[in-house]
């Protein structure tokens, strides 16, 4: 005896094939195009910075953990809040010294809100862990908690500080001048002390 299948059977598996059909998107965006990341916006350096054009801020190319071209160098570091704060008061890169924790609006401001796959700019901002980063936001009614961004997916949510999620560093760009030299790695100074015989 042969089982007969009902339309609704066969529609599924239709549709079921075409998800795994090539060049065919997983996700579709309803009422049109999602809005990208302005073309250009971005300006990567080869210092591994990539200021952003848009807001003036300068980020960390690479997430923490991350270095080399493509950020391919190393593990991506996930840490607790407190740590991920001491990471950017502790960084120097590329001569600055002013690195920080961004806060939510400054890392909502990445997000590029594709229709399928990272919600980043992998151009600009390549490797980058498609989870949870930390902002230096604190919740206000929830104490013990901070905002965090979704870079696989854009979603936002908070978690507890006790929590690990990803670091990307950032800084004002224009702040490194003459009229705020303790944003510039300054070198050391030559010591006048003699130099202990060997």
């Amino acid at each position: 005896m042969r089982a007969e299948s009902s339309p609704g059977v066969v529609v599924r598996l239709l549709l079921g094939g075409l998800l795994l059909l090539p060049g065919v998107p997983l996700a579709e965006c309803n009422g049109g195009e999602r809005a990208g990341v302005p073309e250009g916006r971005f300006v990567a350096s080869r210092d591994g910075t990539v200021e952003d054009t848009g807001t003036g801020l300068m980020w960390k190319q690479c997430a923490e953990g991350l270095s080399g071209v493509g950020c391919i160098v190393g593990e991506a570091l996930s840490v607790k809040w407190k740590g991920a704060l001491r990471r950017g008061r502790d960084t120097v890169f590329a001569g600055y010294a002013d690195w920080r924790l961004p806060d939510k609006q400054e890392l909502l401001s990445l997000l590029s809100h594709r229709c399928y796959g990272l919600d980043i700019d992998g151009v600009n901002f390549p490797n980058t862990p498609p989870y949870l980063f930390w902002s230096s936001t604190q919740t206000a009614y929830y104490p013990g908690s901070a905002w965090r961004v979704h870079f696989g997916d854009g979603s936002v949510d908070y978690g507890t500080k006790r929590e690990s999620a990803y670091v990307r560093l950032v800084r004002d760009s224009g702040a490194c001048s003459p009229a705020n030299p303790m944003s510039c790695v300054i070198p050391a100074p030559a010591s006048d002390a003699p130099l202990a015989p060997r």
